[in-house]
């Protein structure tokens, strides 16, 4: 499954992820999504950058926002 980034940008605003990283390591985060991370992928790098969050609760909503 892919997201597309504009929606990946919209959820990390929406549930406030991402918020312990700087801006490189969002810039990064954004690449990997263009070069086709897997949602697992996305979501690890999200919960590492991320505060009161589990790792499996932000892939449930990345599948359920998925691109299909």
């Amino acid at each position: 499954m892919k997201i597309s980034t504009d929606k990946l940008y919209y959820l990390c605003n929406k549930y406030q992820w991402f918020t312990n990283g700087d801006c490189k390591q969002y810039a990064l985060f954004f690449e990997r999504n263009k070069q086709d991370a897997s949602l697992e992928t996305l979501a690890t790098i999200i919960w590492i950058c991320s505060s009161d969050w589990s790792e499996q609760n932000i892939l449930k909503i990345l599948q359920q926002e998925a691109d299909l």
